[in-house]
């Protein structure tokens, strides 16, 4: 009996023991389930479980925004090109996206398509069905541009875009390039090099630029193949890549000039979106310095203390960066040439003997035309060619122009009306606009052949362009945050093609007529800008001194002009001889509270008034 008693005894204390033992076992179930999601959300982000694919586009990531809660679905121009777009979840279950559940390995592009440009819900489910996000989504489509896919070992990019400007020698993290036609097809897969390009668009903005360099050479996109390239950014501002794209096609239009290949490409690096970027060849690559005979390249460069070939004129610096290995008679022999033919040019005498006047002549108009603020100071580059002779070029870097100054964006009018070489010229073109017979080779080459190529170009090409990056610029400028300058030529690509056609006209009239103009220079406390006005005419605009470099706690504001007698001038006063306009800070101003406006006086001296 005991041992039939014991034996009921025990299968009733199993039958216990198994009951409650299902919710026991379902709540350490259930808990160390929470617990390791909790784990997993801590060491993980959104963007590393939830990607799209498409054809020959993979792990494309959501970007995040400033909203903890908002991402950004930023689709390369093959998915719209395949009408195609897989979800993948690595860990979550099931995506919502505006109340329409998906699973990993759903197709969704029609739906995504449907959405774009709108703000909807999004949430994501655990395993067991529990909301562990809810939040929003964006879907952003790119139209016609190619792409570019880098991938890095996990976090190596963060090394590049840490480097400082003095870093040498710079890191380098190696990659994986792959490039995408705008239809989806694939162009070519490479090993590369990736390390920092720039200087203060590398510095002060998100948007980092980055030099490649290919394990192989390679035609990227349909260019001549090279091993370096540039990826130019599109991140101080939201028309720099076009403006630079302009000036390149317009020296390409011109002929006679070395001009870089160039692409648009929106960049993807480990599936994240970086944004719109100008593809371009680098000025110091050996393919190009070969490709145009050049025995030597030269830059007139700020960095020059940092290079092993340079020297000084004039106190600017100019560097040698080709050959790389000089010997001391081959420096001697290049610095020889070099300060030979800037001599010439200071004295206007015999300089045809050491310059290309050709490629001067278009590289003067080039410049002069977008109003380029780093002329004679920075990225200005020469070549010695096979004639022995110095060349102007290669065309590079013209991020502070058509109405972009050195300090910020500026003013429309004046900047349509400069006459920047008065201002900011230091070597070579300062001093060859001074030269007569030069002038008037360059007014005859504007008149006869640059003002037709300009004006056709901004009625058909910059229009196209324009539309083809409307789609990829907008996600650019939403991923990487670009804030409005609220000046049109930074802002808006129409209004940059505005600018060009208004240049061109004002242009069209001064290198007609350039006696009948007077010049008319504005100080300010940062410097000076000169404008060319048509004699007997009215001055027609007066300059705020509104732009970014000028926040109250530096210049201050302004209270309009006065001439050098203290009488004030306003857009209806008559222009009939050349004029110098000072600037009138406000008395709250730090420019005026502290004397920082020095005003130049007719003796050369400076008057603090």
């Amino acid at each position: 009996m005991n041992l039939k008693r014991r034996s009921t005894v025990l299968i009733i204390l199993a039958i216990v023991l198994a009951v409650f033992s299902i919710p026991c076992f379902y709540y350490i179930e259930t808990r160390f389930s929470y617990t390791l999601l909790d784990i997993y959300l801590q060491d993980h982000l959104i963007p590393e479980d939830v990607s799209f694919s498409s054809g020959n586009a993979t792990d494309i990531r959501l970007n995040p925004s400033s909203d903890p809660i908002f991402y950004i679905a930023c689709m390369p121009s093959e998915v719209s090109s395949n009408e195609r777009l897989r979800l993948s979840c690595s860990h979550f279950r099931t995506l919502e996206i505006n109340g329409q559940r998906f699973h990993s390995g759903d197709e969704l592009y029609a739906f995504a398509k449907g959405l774009e440009n709108e703000p909807v819900t999004m949430r994501l489910y655990a395993p067991r069905g529990e909301l562990l996000y809810d939040g929003y989504v964006e879907f952003m489509f790119a139209d016609s541009v190619s792409t570019m896919y880098l991938t890095t070992s996990e976090n190596a990019i963060d090394t590049i875009n840490a480097t400082e400007y003095d870093t040498i020698p710079r890191p380098q993290v190696s990659a994986t390039l792959k490039t995408i036609n705008p239809d989806g097809s694939l162009d070519v897969i490479a090993g590369a090099d990736i390390y920092r390009h720039g200087n203060t668009s590398f510095d002060f903005f998100d948007q980092k630029p980055y030099n490649l360099r290919l394990s192989l050479s390679h035609g990227l996109l349909g260019m001549t193949p090279g091993r370096k390239w540039v990826l130019k950014s599109n991140g101080q501002y939201s028309t720099v890549a076009l403006k630079n794209e302009i000036a390149f096609e317009a020296a390409r239009r011109m002929g006679g000039l070395a001009v870089p290949e160039s692409r648009f490409v929106n960049l993807y690096i480990n599936g994240k979106y970086t944004g719109l970027y100008q593809l371009t060849q680098r000025v110091q690559s050996e393919d190009m310095y070969y490709a145009e005979g050049m025995q030597a390249l030269l830059e007139l460069d700020v960095k020059y203390k940092s290079r092993p070939h340079s020297f000084i004129f004039n106190g600017t610096g100019i560097t040698i960066h080709h050959p790389e290995e000089l010997s001391d008679a081959q420096f001697d022999a290049i610095r020889t040439l070099t300060e030979s033919a800037l001599s010439a040019v200071d004295s206007d005498g015999d300089y045809e003997k050491y310059i290309d006047m050709d490629s001067f002549i278009k590289m003067y108009v080039l410049q002069d035309f977008f109003v380029q603020t780093d002329i004679d100071g920075d990225s200005l580059y020469f070549y010695l060619g096979e004639d022995n002779r110095l060349h102007a070029g290669p065309v590079w870097d013209f991020d502070c122009s058509c109405g972009h100054i050195t300090s910020g964006p500026y003013h429309e009018e004046l900047t349509v009306r400069s006459r920047y070489f008065n201002d900011f010229g230091k070597l070579f073109f300062n001093s060859l606009e001074h030269s007569d017979r030069f002038m008037q080779r360059v007014y005859a080459y504007y008149n006869r052949d640059f003002s037709g190529i300009i004006h056709e170009y901004a009625s058909d090409k910059i229009p196209e362009d324009i539309l083809r990056l409307a789609s990829s610029a907008e996600m650019s400028n939403a991923v990487n945050q670009i804030q409005e300058y609220d000046k049109r030529t930074d802002d808006d690509p129409y209004a940059l093609k505005e600018w060009v056609e208004a240049r061109a006209d004002y242009l069209d009239g001064y290198y007609q007529s350039p006696d009948e103009y007077e010049p008319v220079t504005f100080y300010f406390a940062w410097g000076s800008m000169t404008a060319g006005v048509r004699r007997g005419a009215a001055l027609g605009f007066v300059p705020d001194d509104a732009h970014p470099d000028n926040t109250d706690d530096i210049w201050g504001g302004i209270n309009g002009f006065e001439d050098a007698g203290g009488n004030a001038v306003n857009d209806a006063t008559t222009i009939n001889q050349p004029l110098a306009l000072y600037a009138v800070y406000a008395e709250d101003s730090p420019t005026a509270m502290y004397g920082y406006f020095k005003r130049p006086s007719e003796d050369g001296a400076e008057s603090s008034k």
